[in-house]
């Protein structure tokens, strides 16, 4: 074996040149196209250089494929985008144009929230002008066949949940608006009577009192009182005969108390006034 640095002949079984101290590689370097063009007929030298050339062509073919694929990936991305926008985002097309987020929610004149008196709601939205606004008031998701805003929502007692959505002539939506709304009305106490119902030997009065910050309607004809009723000022006269009172009380929010009534039955009799029928004048007789 000759040592590749120097070219001293090495003896079998030493792993180093005497001569040079350089260590014996033991296992030659490979190269697989080396190997394979290194015959020397004139038959593998074409057959080498036609090689070369497919392997070439391969390279070549190589770098074209990883470049289809590369726009084939671009085309099917930018493809998605159009049709993700055209699906979700109807009326929004132009070429280039980055996608476009949803307008902005309808905005309610009255937070969520409870309440102890009834409450008018407005849906308003900037661009009130170029489309409408649907609502529902069922919970329900409100879209083109729901109601149409054009007027605000009275909520009386109970819960209301309001969903709104505005939709631009265009076909472009919203976010929608959500609320929900608990009516609870705070009911004043039903006013006190100083004098119960019953059966009275004679006509009296009758004071009617509630709480401070409450007003007193009240009827003696039998019908329901309310806000058009006659307003308690000072006590009320009870007379003879049967008499229904009914009385309610109505706090600054307007919120009303139940009815209150009591019946009189007054019995007093009306003393007999006689009259004497007047005398006749006396009539003198005339003189002859």
């Amino acid at each position: 074996m000759k040592c590749r640095n120097c070219g001293a002949d090495i003896p079998d079984g030493k792993i180093y040149c005497e001569k040079c101290g350089k260590a014996i590689q033991m296992v030659p370097d490979y190269s697989p196209e080396e190997d394979f063009f290194s015959i020397d007929t004139p038959e593998h030298t074409k057959i080498s250089q036609v090689d070369h050339r497919v392997l070439e062509h391969i390279r070549r073919f190589r770098w074209k494929y990883v470049a289809a694929c590369a726009c084939l990936i671009s085309f099917g991305v930018l493809t998605y985008q159009i049709g993700y926008q055209h699906m979700v985002f109807p009326g929004s097309t132009e070429p280039g144009s980055e996608l476009p987020l949803l307008l902005s929610r309808p905005e309610f004149s009255v937070l969520p929230g409870r309440y102890e008196y009834s409450v008018e709601v407005s849906i308003s939205h900037e661009l009130r002008e170029e489309g409408t606004i649907y609502y529902t008031t069922d919970g329900t998701t409100p879209g083109v066949h729901s109601q149409i805003y054009n007027r605000p929502i009275l909520l009386d007692e109970g819960t209301t949940v309001i969903r709104a959505v505005f939709i631009r002539e265009d076909g472009m939506q919203s976010e929608e608006a959500d609320g929900t709304y608990e009516v609870v009305f705070d009911y004043p106490d039903e006013p006190v009577f100083s004098v119960p119902g019953g059966d009275y030997a004679q006509s009296f009065y009758v004071t009617l009192t509630a709480e401070s910050d409450c007003r007193i309607y009240y009827t003696t004809n039998g019908e329901e009182p309310g806000y058009h009723s006659r307003l308690y000022q000072g006590p009320i006269y009870i007379p003879a005969g049967l008499t229904v009172l009914q009385a309610v009380s109505v706090d600054e929010d307007g919120g009303m108390s139940g009815i209150m009534e009591a019946i009189y039955n007054v019995t007093e009799s009306i003393p007999e006034q006689t009259e004497e029928a007047p005398s006749s004048p006396e009539i003198n007789p005339a003189e002859p």
